[in-house]
């Protein structure tokens, strides 16, 4: 039971931060000067945080920074968040957007059974800066729903899209190309290659 529980806790855990731990990254502030921290990326709250002995803090102000490499994720701030630069060349470059809706399902009670009370969204993003995670201590039973999202740069101009729909209403001439090649491919929006080849291929 206690095993089933711990590792309850730990799927929690994976599916709430962009890496599965806390790992050592380097992030370069506008300065140029490097900070060096066990970081990860919140995708419920949207923030950049690191540990500190056994505390979790978030970073800020992200203003002060330029790019922070987080184990294989480029990641560059963008307004109150954080987006990861995953590809760049002369003609456009693709950020995504990370973003998770976290729900709290029911509690875990005596013997393991897991009782329901209600589903309500939990929002941790009016927490202070400097906070422990309340939900690691409990047996709360969460789920979660992706809301990543895609930003695509040409020139100076970001645009947003998540599916085929928003994408087609960015490129409105595109739409016969777009949409055929979406449906020859098969292409799935949570694939990040997959989004990447169709605009490049279309774009």
């Amino acid at each position: 039971m206690f095993l089933i529980l711990s590792l309850s806790l730990q799927l929690t855990y994976a599916q709430r931060y962009l890496l599965a731990e806390f790992k050592p990254c380097i992030a370069v502030t506008k300065g140029g000067m490097p900070i060096q921290e066990y970081f990860n990326y919140n995708c419920v709250t949207q923030s950049m945080e690191f540990k500190s002995g056994d505390e979790i803090l978030r970073l800020e102000p992200i203003s002060q920074i330029d790019t922070l490499y987080l184990e294989g994720h480029k990641m560059i701030p963008y307004g109150t968040r954080f987006l990861e630069v995953f590809y760049q060349s002369p003609a456009f470059s693709l950020l995504i957007d990370y973003k998770r809706l976290m729900k709290e399902d029911g509690k875990i009670g005596a013997m393991g059974i897991k009782t329901q009370h209600g589903v309500q969204n939990v929002d941790h993003r009016t927490l202070g800066a400097n906070y422990r995670q309340e939900w690691e201590r409990g047996v709360d039973v969460y789920s979660y729903k992706d809301k990543t999202s895609y930003w695509i740069k040409v020139g100076r101009k970001m645009r947003q899209f998540r599916d085929a729909k928003s994408l087609v209403k960015l490129f409105p001439d595109k739409k016969r190309l777009i949409e055929s090649y979406i449906k020859e491919h098969h292409i799935d929006f949570s694939n990040h290659c997959e989004v990447l080849d169709l605009l490049k291929t279309c774009l």
